[in-house]
C-alpha cells in the first residue's frame, strides 16, 4: 500500500502538467485546419474561417490561428495521413 501511495505522489506533478489548458483549443484550430486542407480549401481562406469562429472564451487562441494553419499547410503529403491533431496535442502536452 505505501508503495502505490508513493507512485502516486511521485506521478501527481507529472499528472498536473500534462494537462496544459492551452493544447486542446490549439488542437482544435490544428483539427480544423486539416480538415479544411483534406477539403481542398486554401490556406488563407482556412485562417479567415478559424478565426471567424474565435469568439468568446477562444477570442484568445485567435492569435495562434495564422502560424498553426501555416504550420498545417507546410506539411507533405504522408504527414497528412497520420493524426496531425493528435499528435499536436500529445506534443504540447509533454512540454
Amino acid at each position: 500500500m505505501r508503495l502505490i501511495l508513493i507512485a502516486a505522489l511521485t506521478l501527481l506533478p507529472v499528472t498536473a502538467v500534462a494537462e496544459n489548458p492551452i493544447c486542446a483549443p490549439t488542437g482544435e484550430i490544428v483539427g480544423r485546419a486539416v480538415e479544411a486542407r483534406k477539403s481542398g480549401e486554401d490556406a488563407p481562406e482556412t485562417i479567415t474561417a478559424i478565426s471567424a469562429d474565435m469568439v468568446g472564451d477562444l477570442a484568445a487562441y485567435e492569435p495562434a490561428v495564422q502560424p498553426l494553419v501555416d504550420w498545417v499547410y507546410s506539411l507533405t503529403e504522408a504527414d497528412m495521413a497520420e493524426d496531425v491533431a493528435g499528435s499536436y496535442v500529445a506534443q504540447c502536452e509533454a512540454q
